[in-house]
């Protein structure tokens, strides 16, 4: 099976290699996913943007419980 990479066009084979060098006209019916190249450039920007971030924490609220109801 031959689809396009949603991301370059290019003609890619059923596990992601590219098998085209140049982009194919994009076909909206299509299912698109993304080639091994690109997976590969998306993934090493997600990760070199990723910084450590705070975590904020609910205030703890205090509960009294009484057996009367």
């Amino acid at each position: 099976m031959q689809r396009p990479c949603a991301l370059c066009l290019r003609l890619m084979d059923s596990i992601g290699e590219p098998i085209s060098s140049i982009p194919v006209t994009k076909i909206y019916k299509a299912s698109h996913g993304m080639c091994k190249t690109c997976g590969d450039r998306w993934l090493e920007q997600a990760l070199q943007d990723t910084q450590p971030q705070a975590v904020t924490r609910p205030p703890v609220l205090e509960v009294k419980v009484s057996s009367n109801y």
